[in-house]
């Protein structure tokens, strides 16, 4: 392992070996995934929600017949681009040498997009040049029916998507409702970090995606399973942390999964064998001080 790893990621998923309970989440997220249940993930913001959809897509990294896509749409602006990240997910979750994957691939470039490479990660991005917007509207249905009809079933996040509400579009909710409501095969998670957005997009009786989904509310991880956790994970790594330093761990943080994530963070990077209530107290003091 990298000597100047540090277990405590603050962005990121590691791997489920780094990543604390959410256990009754994610059984939940796979039963309705399993009884074909869209799911609107609610939670207050930095709590964890996107490694939950995560560590949710890791367990069916090696399943032959569940597909899993994950899209943030934080940056998109309009429908358009909403198009285009969808088609930019699809694209680099299937591999052209796989028959499926050829299938869709060969699909998407029947759309007539432009594919370039982003010059840091290399991936492809696929973006369509046309401005009508009955176009824009058909691709997005043509892209969610043909991937429902691949014979797999498809999990799909859809993060950061109360961003549709600022789109010009203001039909955008009831053309994707539109598109999804069909679906056989395909099952959504929507999450966003503005709890007050989504909540109207999924529980005012006006709008098209009104009672279309199970709500699932993520808490705070309870301060055993919590603690239990750093434990383990210090321990791993040949240090120790003694039961007073991690009650302060936990209180100080208020329980919340980035705070908890960080002063970890912080804590590891010091190097400290036997972690002690005066060590805690002041890798604190310094992120007061940051």
């Amino acid at each position: 392992m990298d000597k100047d790893f540090n277990p405590f990621p603050v962005t990121g998923y590691r791997g489920p070996r780094y990543f604390c309970d959410r256990e009754e989440e994610t059984a939940l997220l796979q039963k309705h995934i399993k009884n074909g249940i869209n799911t609107t993930l609610f939670a207050i913001r930095r709590l964890g929600k996107t490694g939950v959809i995560q560590h949710l897509m890791e367990g069916y990294k090696n399943s032959r017949s569940i597909s899993c896509i994950y899209v943030d749409i934080l940056s998109t602006r309009s429908l358009k681009e909403f198009s285009n990240q969808l088609a930019t997910a699809i694209y680099q979750q299937f591999p052209e040498n796989r028959s499926a994957g050829k299938k869709i691939i060969d699909f998407i470039r029947h759309l007539s997009p432009v594919i370039s490479y982003d010059s840091l990660s290399g991936q492809p991005e696929v973006s369509f040049e046309t401005s009508e917007i009955k176009r824009t509207e058909k691709t997005i249905q043509q892209l969610f029916t043909f991937l429902d009809k691949q014979g797999k079933k498809v999990v799909f996040a859809i993060d950061e998507f109360q961003q549709v509400l600022e789109y010009p579009e203001k039909n955008t909710e009831a053309v994707l409702r539109s598109c999804i409501q069909h679906l056989k095969n395909t099952r959504f998670v929507f999450c966003g970090s503005d709890q007050k957005m989504m909540h109207e997009i999924f529980s005012s009786a006006k709008r098209p995606f009104f009672a279309s989904c199970s709500s699932l509310h993520m808490g705070y991880i309870e301060q055993e399973k919590y603690e239990a956790f750093i434990s383990k994970i210090f321990k791993q790594h040949k240090r120790s942390v003694d039961s007073e330093s991690l009650s302060f761990i936990y209180e100080w943080t208020l329980g919340h999964t980035y705070y908890v994530q960080y002063l970890c963070n912080h804590l590891f990077s010091l190097n400290i064998k036997h972690i002690r209530m005066a060590d805690v107290r002041e890798a604190a003091a310094d992120i007061l001080k940051q």
